[in-house]
């Protein structure tokens, strides 16, 4: 049985790192590949791994242009492939929050004054919350967390049984303990390098800090633990890994780009 696999094609925020890009991740169990997030910089990265027409989904956490706008550039990828652009059966599944047919349409009419400009390579499907969809052999949840617009975590179990949870842009709150129950590896964003970063409001919060990630990971009762979407450098790199050790009480990961992890 195949393991599930993650590979980082991009952990930065919404400024990314010195050299890197912005939220982004393969997901791979046997023959099947699912990217999670399409921010800016990640089309060309995927490529290296799989092509695009052989995703058998796309997962979009949120609409904030670090997570979803590099899509553009993946539609060029698989309308212009060699194979040509794919028939209607052979478009990727694109999974999009409640509301996000017309969110794309509209950015549509704004690169091309055409709606259904992605819909030439993509089915676009709204994804419900705490409802399971099938991609190839990956079963994914999504559940709505407090973010400053709507956002889901995502919760994706491979055919080993393994579970990988991922935070999406998040506040704490309930709903991320809920995704992140028992989870293999939970990877939890930490965007803030301390919560008085944002809004003084627990209940207009949007981010977390590593030790709020920690927190989050042991209340879930997580296995592993691994940060992403975070400011990154030699300083900030140690503060973010001792301060959810501290909170977590084990060791954590950085994610890391261009590195795979197994999950399980």
């Amino acid at each position: 049985m195949a393991p599930l696999t993650l590979t980082i094609l991009g952990a930065g925020p919404a400024a990314p790192n010195a050299g890197g890009a912005c939220s982004g991740y393969l997901v791979q169990d046997a023959e099947n590949a699912v990217l999670v997030d399409c921010g800016s910089g990640i089309a060309g990265r995927v490529v290296e791994h799989v092509r695009a027409n052989h995703l058998v989904g796309i997962a979009i956490s949120h609409f904030h242009p670090d997570h979803y706008f590099d899509l553009v550039p993946l539609y060029y990828q698989i309308k212009f492939d060699e194979a040509g652009p794919p028939t209607p059966a052979q478009r990727v599944p694109l999974y999009v929050p409640p509301g996000g047919r017309a969110f794309l349409n509209d950015l549509g009419r704004k690169i091309a004054s055409k709606s259904e400009m992605l819909e030439d390579v993509f089915t676009v499907c709204e994804y419900a919350p705490n409802r399971e969809f099938h991609m190839g052999t990956l079963n994914f949840s999504f559940f709505a967390v407090q973010h400053y617009i709507p956002s889901h975590a995502m919760r994706i179990q491979g055919t080993s049984g393994a579970t990988l949870v991922f935070s999406s842009d998040v506040g704490p709150c309930s709903g991320l303990i809920e995704a992140a129950r028992d989870a293999d590896l939970f990877m939890c964003e930490s965007a803030l390098t301390d919560p008085a970063q944002d809004e003084p409001d627990p209940a207009r919060r949007g981010h977390m800090s590593a030790g709020e990630a920690g927190a989050a990971a042991r209340a879930a009762g997580a296995r592993r633990l691994m940060l992403t979407h975070y400011r990154s450098s030699g300083k900030w790199d140690a503060h973010h890994r001792a301060a959810a050790e501290e909170a977590f009480g084990g060791p954590v990961e950085l994610a890391r780009e261009g590195q795979q992890y197994v999950v399980g």
